[in-house]
């Protein structure tokens, strides 16, 4: 189709089924496009070296007949210099495309983060270890950051300078994260190099001692969780007989229990099996396997991404068995008595176990290093406490699972000679 191109004429076009497109009789190669949503673009038509190309140059309604017929004349100038429009167009698109992200804070946001969140499970939280300890890098371009920038981080961090004072190990973890982003940059061509690979960790203390319970410390554990389970219940009690004296709807009897809430069948099965808190939040009875008597360890839940079994013993087997009988969710063992979704954390009422405990410095995930300790204590091989612990390295399982020194030394002791040495 050919005519004039004028307000009037391209407002009288209607779409069709298909694109089509309508050339202006005045002016060689310039033409407008109408799209079957009924968008309308102007554009030209040229040839580079052989090859028929088209150049868009604005829609329809943002830019006029008028002003499109001048443009068309200086791109088509532009042609008949040698240049090519469209590839030129395509350059500059690349370049402003590139700026978006060429700093670390535009990486992150438009590459690096989608990546991240979709691939890695800590994916969010190592967002916010980004934004938190290198927003001040945010601006500066990812070839740009250097050594310097890191190392006076990492000494402002171990001062305390900038808050907090960070152990090295914290230190360390924080610089892998910041340079895997780099490193991503490097994998995916926007930078050459990486300008913080050369950065070394910092050295940790040498006593990598793992906390564990003795057996004082683990009885007083348990009468702990038993003394809360009481405590829950004679307030349910007289919480009931506030209600009945007012007519008010009693809340659930809970002295028939064996357990009044998640806090207690959740540290058994961390104590005779060593999963980690994300795993036992994210188990489900579908993994409970009561005639195997094992757990499976799903890949998706485990940090190795390798699924796993773990025998249950008598004490984990008997207590989820009560368990199950005693919770409504009919997927997650310990789902969250708040949102009835994957429990979020379980700090508080740790922290109250512990201040009714009395054991000083001791988290939940040292649950499962009381679990691998006992194991190498018992004489179990280190290659089998690597497999019940999904460890990917029997490095990582020696860091884990030390053994006491009490432990050593009736070991030691065992080879004692009643003999004199002086026969």
């Amino acid at each position: 189709m050919k005519g004039k191109l004028t307000n009037k004429s391209v407002a009288a076009l209607k779409p069709e089924s298909r694109i089509y497109k309508v050339w202006d009789n005045e002016l060689s190669g310039f033409f407008v496009r109408v799209m079957p949503s009924g968008t309308k673009t102007y554009a030209i038509h040229y040839r580079h070296n052989g090859q028929g190309r088209d150049h868009t140059l604005g829609r329809h309604g943002a830019i006029t007949p008028t002003i499109a017929r001048k443009m068309a004349v200086a791109k088509l100038g532009e042609v008949a210099r040698g240049v090519d429009v469209q590839a030129e167009r395509k350059q500059h698109s690349r370049i402003a495309k590139k700026a978006k992200y060429d700093t670390l804070g535009g990486f992150i946001e438009h590459r690096y983060a989608e990546w991240v969140t979709t691939e890695r499970k800590s994916g969010k939280e190592t967002l916010e270890t980004l934004e938190r300890d290198f927003e001040h890098l945010f601006g500066r371009k990812l070839e740009k950051i250097t050594n310097w920038d890191v190392t006076k981080w990492r000494t402002d961090r171990l001062k305390g300078t900038t808050g907090k004072p960070l152990k090295e190990s914290s230190i360390n973890r924080r610089v892998s994260a910041l340079k895997a982003v780099l490193s991503k940059a490097v994998e995916w061509e926007i930078i050459d190099a990486n300008p913080i690979q050369q950065i070394k960790p910092l050295r940790t203390s040498e006593d990598k001692r793992v906390r564990y319970l003795t057996e004082s410390e683990e009885l007083r554990l348990r009468e702990a969780l038993d003394k809360r389970q009481s405590g829950i219940k004679s307030e349910r009690v007289s919480a009931n007989l506030w209600r009945g004296e007012r007519n008010i709807v009693l809340l659930p009897d809970l002295e028939k229990r064996s357990f009044v809430d998640y806090l207690k069948p959740l540290c058994i099965l961390a104590m005779n099996t060593g999963m980690r808190r994300g795993e036992i939040f994210q188990l489900e009875w579908g993994s409970v396997d009561f005639n195997l008597k094992q757990i499976k360890i799903k890949a998706a839940s485990a940090k190795s991404g390798k699924s796993r079994d773990i025998p249950m013993n008598d004490e984990v087997l008997q207590t989820l068995l009560t368990w199950r009988n005693e919770t409504d969710s009919e997927s997650l063992v310990f789902p969250s008595p708040v949102t009835g979704k994957v429990l979020n954390n379980i700090k508080k009422s740790w922290k109250g176990l512990m201040l009714l405990s009395g054991i000083k410095e001791f988290r939940f995930h040292d649950l499962r290093h009381h679990f691998a300790s006992r194991l190498v204590m018992a004489g179990v091989d280190l290659n089998t406490v690597r497999e019940l612990l999904g460890h990917s390295s029997i490095d990582m399982t020696l860091r884990y699972a030390h053994l006491a020194p009490e432990h050593k030394a009736a070991a030691v002791a065992l080879i004692n000679r009643e003999e004199s040495w002086s026969r």
